[in-house]
């Protein structure tokens, strides 16, 4: 066990942690993973200049249909962790943990923006997404595993944990209704926060095709 946490709790994680993963590969990857190009090579100002929201654009104007197929796997795997828990799901549990799953999306999709926001400060941010990757890392494994210190850090200022250990708690540890509000709030406040950066960010980008 891993801090109370038996294999089936850990195989809920991965099944959480896959399904926001496999959502943001969906929705967002194709679309942000290519920023930085973008704007090295000029692309970025085909897209600024239509009449449309330009974050909306940059970031959902791509779907990869493709991963549908990992999504249909990754719910097969979680429900089967489900069912290898030894106490039943409930409802409430079930709709707090699709909210903390949409909190997840949100703060992945935030972070990974604001990284990306990077590139068009600085035009070459190749080795600063290093950085956003490393940081991911710390999510893609269960909090119980680090420091009180780091646990932390995860939770609020880096908030990777919101991705599946959180999500995975309310289904395995059961409804937490502070951890859900900090996850709503949090989610909130990040989505905000890129509206508000990306509209700043956008007057210091110096066209590179011009």
């Amino acid at each position: 066990t891993l801090h109370g946490w038996d294999i089936n709790a850990v195989r809920v994680f991965m099944g959480t942690l896959f399904l926001v993963d496999g959502l943001y590969m969906i929705f967002f990857h194709e679309n942000l993973e290519h920023l930085s190009s973008m704007v090295r090579k000029g692309d970025l100002d085909l897209y600024l200049v239509k009449p449309i929201n330009s974050q909306f654009m940059i970031s959902c104007r791509k779907v990869s249909s493709f991963y549908f197929v990992n999504l249909a796997l990754v719910l097969t795997y979680l429900s089967w962790g489900l069912s290898r828990l030894p106490n039943p799901i409930g409802w409430a549990q079930v709709v707090g943990f699709a909210v903390m799953v949409v909190c997840g999306l949100l703060i992945y999709y935030s972070m990974r923006l604001l990284f990306g926001m990077l590139a068009i400060i600085l035009h070459e941010a190749g080795n600063i997404q290093f950085v956003w990757y490393n940081l991911f890392r710390l999510g893609t494994r269960p909090d119980i595993l680090y420091p009180p210190y780091l646990r932390m850090i995860i939770m609020t200022a880096v908030p990777v944990a919101f991705i599946a250990s959180a999500p995975s708690k309310i289904l395995v540890e059961g409804l937490n209704g502070p951890l859900l509000l900090h996850a709503v709030v949090l989610a909130s406040c990040l989505f905000t926060l890129t509206a508000f950066l990306w509209k700043r960010v956008l007057r210091q980008y110096a066209s590179a095709s011009s």
